[in-house]
């Protein structure tokens, strides 16, 4: 592709925005909610330099950002992948949300899998949320970094969080302390079997990750946490729960609202070899994105276990 294969500068604005609480400069520091008419402002900048074409990836729908374009810069928006979230503006508890937004097969099959599950299990769950002592985070992300591994290694498909694993532990303890990040763990006993990252900003929490142990998969563990998740979220006056993108059964089903990602890619004015390529990236984009849209990209052709595969002959 050639906007992966040419060494254009490029970045992801939802994930510098809720993981790194930063923003690119060419966008104001007050960011609008639009779901739910509040805002929130971030401090740090994220300067430009780049010489012909910056592509800021990722620009979510559901937030509106002001452009703070310089002068001598245009820029191309390209719509993309949808992305996935609950809006729990309107509901006092799970239960309410569950009625009014799974039909009755799913509401049986959850009501069926967590009775099991609590029948043969020994189960409590935790919200660690502004405190968390540091040999449990320490102990709780070890058996993290294995349930993940563990996991993929199952579905046969490259994990990219795993190679930055060391970095992601240390920035994350801090963010927790200070309320900008949160760990819900699921327990057996004293055994984590579900864990989920999630990262906060104004009246929004983005689910970063969430991995299970594959031995309990018949139960269904994502949907104990969603359940966890809402009541939880709305108890502490959050509106939105964004599961970010990538199309799967457990996103469709679960959330209320589909909002898109888009592209903004900026280019210098006069420079006519800019404008060239960056026509040539947004046909690159949009075909790429009618493939999703036929679900050859992303299903027939699957990047991460394409690379995989390859990683493993590899390393042989």
């Amino acid at each position: 592709m050639m906007h992966k294969l040419i060494s254009f500068k490029s970045s992801h604005l939802i994930f510098e925005l809720f993981i790194e609480d930063r923003l690119n400069e060419f966008y104001a520091s007050k960011v609008i909610n639009i779901q739910s008419n509040t805002s929130f402002n971030l401090s740090h900048v994220i300067s430009n330099h780049f010489k012909r074409i910056l592509i800021i990836k990722d620009v979510p729908s559901y937030l509106n950002f002001k452009l703070q374009q310089p002068e001598g810069l245009h820029y191309k928006t390209i719509k993309q992948y949808n992305g996935y979230l609950l809006n729990l503006k309107d509901y006092q508890n799970s239960n309410a949300f569950i009625l009014d937004n799974l039909n009755k097969r799913n509401r049986k099959n959850l009501n069926s899998k967590k009775e099991r599950l609590f029948k043969n299990h020994n189960i409590t769950s935790q919200f660690y949320y502004g405190a968390i002592d540091r040999d449990d985070y320490n102990s709780i992300f070890k058996i993290f970094y294995s349930l993940l591994k563990k996991r993929f290694i199952e579905k046969k498909m490259l994990n990219r969080y795993l190679t930055n694993w060391d970095d992601l532990q240390k920035s994350t303890y801090h963010k927790i302390l200070s309320k900008k990040a949160s760990l819900h763990v699921i327990y057996d006993e004293l055994n984590p079997i579900l864990i989920t990252l999630n990262f906060h900003k104004g009246d929004v929490v983005f689910s970063h990750i969430q991995t299970y142990d594959v031995n309990y998969s018949k139960y269904n563990l994502g949907d104990i946490s969603m359940i966890n998740h809402i009541d939880w979220l709305i108890n502490n006056n959050f509106t939105l729960f964004d599961l970010s993108m990538g199309k799967t059964y457990y996103k469709e089903k679960w959330s209320n609202y589909k909002y898109i990602f888009y592209y903004h890619i900026f280019y210098k004015r006069k420079s006519l070899l800019s404008k060239i390529l960056v026509n040539i990236i947004a046909l690159e984009l949009k075909f790429i994105q009618f493939l999703r849209d036929k679900n050859i990209v992303g299903n027939f052709i699957n990047f991460d276990k394409l690379l995989y595969k390859f990683k493993r002959k590899s390393a042989k």
